[in-house]
């Protein structure tokens, strides 16, 4: 039996102008006592473009211009290193597709001592919206994560030179001098639901960053990453439990569902789920069986009309069940549900500004 952590509670970090708002953000998260702050690497949102305008979207009528607006995380997790004290600041998550594992290494350690050791590393094996649009190739992606995370850990492991030839990555010769701020480098956590990807969870991480909203199927992924960790030659607990929890809140269930039911972006937002989540409702993925959107939608691929129709398509039961909604009891009931199947790290992201911003 894996060895129970205390709860941590995280949230997500202000990704957007002004500057100093997001920093102030930061601050204010800390003063809640949240134990750790994550923010998104993204260069475009899951929203098309062609949707974005004012009669159908909210933000887009108080005047933001795109929905693909996006800080760089490497330099606000800098700046708030300076501006907070005592809360772990994370990316969560980047990929080894636009950064490479040696940079990437580079970019932690330095984080790592900006940050006095409170930096965390989150990495998936990458989106697609952040990949095929600039044109950047992402071939056999889980296989190039495992790959990568494996050359990440060599170059943070020492100060030598180190030679790697993969299928994906070659060094000879390479070497980050830089060491870490304390006696380890910081901690790697890798997002990841399917099998062959929580294979890679057991193998090298130190935390499990999944998105679920069912703690039933979250309890069978977190014993199949456990397997893999002990499969892997680590102790059982190894690996800390997280869960990226998308969270929507009302004065009543039935408002945060109106929230939801309401919302054009929520259900781009239901296009990032996998196929299983539809089949769980008796339906079919509107992108196609067997897709997972969080790694194949392209929201640039489609124009306005083809965009609302694919969004329509999301039916009602798995648009809401896209995130973990109702009163402020309700959540923490499921939350509660979540801890009780062995989660350890809950992300607490709140989507109610984005389904609603009237409940702000």
């Amino acid at each position: 039996m894996a060895q129970r952590r205390p709860l941590e509670l995280s949230a997500m970090g202000a990704v957007r102008p002004p500057a100093q708002a997001a920093l102030a953000a930061a601050q204010r998260r800390e003063r809640q006592g949240f134990d750790a702050i994550w923010w998104a690497d993204h260069f475009l949102h899951w929203f098309p473009l062609s949707i974005w305008t004012p009669e159908l979207v909210p933000q887009a009528a108080a005047g933001q211009v795109s929905p693909h607006v996006w800080f760089d995380p490497v330099p606000v997790v800098a700046a708030a290193a300076g501006s907070t004290r005592d809360v772990r600041l994370g990316i969560g998550v980047t990929d080894m597709v636009r950064r490479h594992p040696a940079s990437l290494a580079q970019t932690a350690l330095t984080l790592d001592h900006l940050t006095g050791g409170r930096f965390v590393l989150g990495v998936g094996a990458g989106e697609a919206l952040n990949l095929a649009p600039f044109g950047i190739a992402n071939r056999k992606p889980l296989g190039r994560l495992d790959e990568g995370l494996h050359v990440l850990r060599l170059l943070m492991a020492g100060t030598g030179e180190v030679d790697f030839r993969g299928d994906h990555f070659r060094l000879e010769g390479a070497s980050i001098g830089l060491a870490p701020a304390g006696e380890r480098p910081p901690p790697v956590w890798v997002a990841a639901h399917r099998p062959r990807g929580i294979q890679v969870v057991g193998r090298h991480a130190d935390g499990w960053l999944p998105f679920a909203t069912d703690p039933v199927a979250y309890a069978g992924m977190l014993a199949a990453m456990r397997a893999a960790t002990t499969a892997a030659g680590r102790p059982e607990d190894d690996v800390t439990a997280g869960l990226y929890a998308r969270i929507v809140v009302a004065e009543t269930r039935e408002a945060a569902e109106a929230a939801i039911d309401g919302s054009l972006l929520m259900r781009f937002i239901a296009l990032t789920l996998p196929s299983e989540s539809y089949e769980a409702h008796g339906a079919e993925h509107p992108l196609g069986a067997g897709e997972f959107g969080l790694t194949t939608f392209l929201p640039t691929r489609y124009g306005r009309e083809e965009a609302l129709r694919v969004a329509q398509a999301v039916p009602l039961a798995v648009l809401r069940d896209t995130v973990i909604h109702g009163t402020p009891d309700d959540v923490a009931g499921r939350i509660a549900a979540f801890v009780a199947a062995g989660a350890d790290h809950v992300q607490l992201t709140n989507m109610t500004p984005l389904a609603e911003p009237g409940l702000a």
